[in-house]
């Protein structure tokens, strides 16, 4: 795995480690990450990706903190995958902020927005990304980097609103 490639002076976006797992795991006791990321163990599959070749998971940093995980997947990896009517080559997101202290300023639209050009430029065709349907901010900041809302499906984890953006003008 390598360093996005469009990494800017406001964020660079570089490969989780091992070493990051004490830090996601204070993020995910935070009550605002848990009301959406709050499965058994869910630090043991997110530490899980780091080996997994159909995920890339990754910490965003600003001004060398971290504040951000970010992970990307290949959709079609998943048999039935409730994004699976996207096109093959898409890939998935998921994310969150770390610390409420970094929310409200338009980090996330503005580092999704920078992967989604690195994710283009690998000529990835179209990303699409889950959030829970009562996830009013989580949509918002989707929508303000360019996504597109599909519609609310039932899966094991319970409703998602799928959304999408096109990265290739054939897919618009």
């Amino acid at each position: 795995m390598t360093l996005s490639t469009n990494n800017t002076a406001e964020f660079a976006i570089r490969p989780m480690t091992a070493q990051d797992l004490p830090r996601l795991n204070e993020w995910l006791q935070d009550s605002r990450v848990k009301a959406w990321f709050d499965e058994p163990d869910m630090l043991g599959g997110l530490a899980s990706y780091i080996d997994d070749p159909r995920v890339r998971p990754w910490i965003v940093e600003r001004k060398d903190l971290p504040i951000a995980y970010l992970q990307d997947y290949e959709i079609h990896a998943w048999p039935q995958h409730y994004l699976g009517f996207l096109p093959k080559g898409a890939r998935g997101l998921d994310t969150f902020v770390g610390q409420t202290r970094d929310m409200g300023q338009g980090l996330a639209s503005r580092y999704l927005a920078q992967h989604c050009r690195t994710l283009k430029a690998e000529n990835v065709p179209t990303v699409g990304i889950d959030p829970h349907p009562e996830n009013h901010p989580a949509i918002r900041c989707y929508e303000k980097v360019g996504f597109r809302r599909h519609g609310v499906q039932d899966t094991e984890w319970g409703p998602v609103l799928t959304m999408s953006l096109p990265l290739n003008s054939s897919d618009a």
